[in-house]
């Protein structure tokens, strides 16, 4: 399916809008992001990769309420993006690439929309999905949002258990236009079914995950997930556990899938500083899967752009946060490295890499510019094969709610 395959949900999504004048409550957040990206690689063959574009995310929630206990509820969003710069002929995962006339699109769009329904603390909503789950995630960190279709319900059992069972058949890449089936490594799955848990205790200090997964005829996919914070005094400790086993399933286009995660990561505060030490292994003959379309594993302990998600691969994580309020309000200082080693491809050892990482935030939280922020990320990524390279972001970001 095309772009088609989300009307029935949008036009209903549409629908209920101009109803809203009924409707209990309806939010709307507009998001404007200017980004400037460029990727030099150290090799001086290899040409310089990137672009500068202006978006714009704009999405609606809303209700109508029948009775006390039931509503029916409603989301739309648009999304659109504009190049600024000119076209480099090369794709850098930002705005749609054509491979065949090496064409970069001067814009692109996406448009969706979901219908559903809410009985007191539970939620059932077919459409488009914004998940944040193990495998499927909503990622903000390039222009626009890849987004997810199917169905979804949310349930919050009581006041520490919360459930979520999906059932997702298209997704929309970050730089795509139209759904498409869910795929890793180009083999497409039907469906990706999933059901996640996500416990609070100690007054919301321990957090703990477990997720169930199936990707149509690819794999199975199980996580363990927790999170612990406390105080001793001025200190603060933060620890995050993650596990993660992966095996094939069904027709197996994948083939044999030999995977498992594991991540720890503990994080030292005191004062306005934040250090963390962090150690991550993917035991197995293969790369931990990821969906195409470059969707981050954001459960990973320390989520990077090199991933350090290869075959073998024994990664250290080291962290430094540094709330810079003192010298500028809501000004934070984040640098990170990681070394990756000995992972393998096509079952050969020895491989390292590793990354290092700057990333200064700024936002605006009061005043007639509140909702007004900065990001600049300086990252430098270097392996054995010769890949170096060296990456600056700039985003500007406006948001508004209505």
């Amino acid at each position: 399916m095309k772009r088609n395959m989300m009307t029935v949900p949008l036009l209903l999504a549409m629908a209920a809008v101009v109803n809203c004048t009924h409707a209990k409550e309806i939010n709307i957040d507009v998001t404007l992001k200017n980004l400037y990206a460029d990727r030099n690689f150290d090799d001086s063959a290899k040409p310089s990769v990137g672009s500068w574009s202006q978006g714009i995310i704009a999405r609606a929630k809303g209700q109508h309420e029948l009775t006390q206990d039931f509503a029916l509820t409603f989301t739309g969003s648009i999304q659109y993006a504009q190049r600024l710069s000119d076209d480099k002929h090369l794709n850098d995962m930002i705005l749609p690439f054509d491979p065949v006339n090496k064409e970069q699109a001067s814009s692109y769009n996406k448009v969706a929309g979901s219908i559903g329904a809410q009985y007191k603390q539970h939620h059932m909503s077919w459409g488009e999905q914004w998940v944040d789950t193990p495998l499927a995630t909503t990622d903000y960190s390039r222009q626009l949002i890849t987004i997810y279709q199917g169905l979804l319900y949310s349930g919050q059992l009581n006041e520490q258990l919360k459930v979520d069972v999906g059932y997702l058949d298209k997704y929309s890449p970050r730089n795509e236009e139209n759904f498409r089936k869910l795929s890793i490594n180009k083999k497409e799955s039907d469906s990706l079914s999933y059901i996640n848990l996500k416990h609070n205790a100690l007054n919301n200090n321990l957090q703990t995950e477990i997720y169930l997964s199936e990707l149509d005829d690819l794999f199975n996919q199980y996580s363990l997930g927790v999170k612990y914070k406390t105080n001793y005094d001025q200190l603060r400790l933060n620890t995050k556990l993650r596990y993660y086993y992966t095996e094939e399933s069904g027709t197996e286009k994948l083939g044999k899938i030999d995977n498992q995660y594991f991540g720890l990561m503990q994080e030292f505060g005191y004062g306005s500083n934040t250090i963390g030490f962090g150690i991550q292994k993917i035991q197995g003959d293969s790369d931990f899967p990821m969906l195409d379309g470059a969707v981050p594993v954001l459960s990973y302990v320390n989520w990077t752009q090199g991933a350090f998600n290869k075959a073998n691969e024994l990664s250290y994580h080291f962290t430094f946060n540094h709330d810079a309020s003192w010298l500028i309000p809501n000004l934070n200082l984040l640098a990170r490295y990681v070394d990756g080693q000995n992972y393998a491809i096509n079952g050969k050892k020895g491989y390292d890499e590793s990354e290092f990482d700057f990333i200064a935030n700024y936002s605006i939280t009061e005043g007639k510019l509140k909702g007004l922020g900065f990001q600049w990320l300086n990252l430098n990524y270097k392996n054995d094969l010769g890949d170096d390279y060296m990456e600056n972001r700039f985003f500007t970001t406006y948001t508004m709610k209505f």
